[in-house]
């Protein structure tokens, strides 16, 4: 069994599985921090599958780009339980994670996680096997950059991920060929990082619990604020 972690978005999600079922999953978006309710979340998890903290055989945790405080704390909730229960941990890329939800379908699926200065980061995954291949590289463009790529595409284009509801739900006329993940879908879940993680054991892709770091790609505000206020 793989105990997943996701908490890069305002989302804190929390999953037990194995490579037949997901046992359990606690996902919820509420006023509490990830702080004051992962922990509360794994064990309510472990509880449902009925299942305890010796039969876990791995951890896996969504690694970003997201929310830096989130990534922070969930990360360091995963190698705490990686190094006192001795065992593997696998960061999954938040990109990777959500397009999970789209597997097995023949449109190409967009990821656009909000980097803040009507910028996102993209990533771009081809989801029509069982297991989302990766296009390219994440980036980080102007919302009206991916906006304009899409559209020239040749192909059908779903967008997810919290950019959606900020930006585009409701608020601007989409090209043809693009549509937006319905709202159970926009964001991550720790069932796709189990389901992510699962398929990167099975290839032995594990991390390193000394030195696995969130993928934050840009520096946080606060660190480019202090660097100012230090000129």
């Amino acid at each position: 069994m793989i105990l997943a972690l996701e908490t890069s978005s305002k989302v804190s999600s929390v999953a037990v599985a194995d490579e037949n079922r997901i046992a359990a999953e606690i996902s919820a978006q509420t006023r509490f921090t990830h702080s004051e309710t992962l922990l509360e979340n794994v064990q309510a998890a472990l509880k449902i599958a009925e299942t305890d903290f010796e039969n876990i055989s791995a951890v896996a945790v969504g690694i970003g780009p997201g929310s830096f405080t989130g990534l922070r704390i969930g990360l360091a909730t995963a190698k705490s339980f990686s190094y006192a229960w001795k065992i593997p941990i696998i960061g999954v890329p938040t990109t990777e994670a959500l397009a999970y939800h789209f597997s097995n379908t023949s449109s190409e699926v967009w990821q656009l996680i909000d980097a803040q200065k009507n910028s996102a980061y993209l990533g771009r995954f081809d989801c029509s096997e069982n297991i989302p291949q990766q296009i390219d590289d994440i980036k980080i463009l102007p919302i009206p950059e991916i906006l304009s790529r899409a559209e020239n595409s040749q192909r059908r284009i779903i967008f997810q991920g919290d950019i959606i509801d900020k930006k585009f739900a409701g608020k601007i006329a989409l090209p043809e060929n693009i549509s937006l993940a319905p709202i159970h879908l926009r964001l991550p879940r720790a069932a796709c990082v189990a389901a992510a993680g699962l398929n990167r054991l099975t290839k032995n892709l594990i991390d390193n619990v000394m030195n696995l770091e969130p993928m934050y790609l840009r520096r946080s505000e606060a660190e480019i604020l202090f660097d100012r206020r230090q000129a």
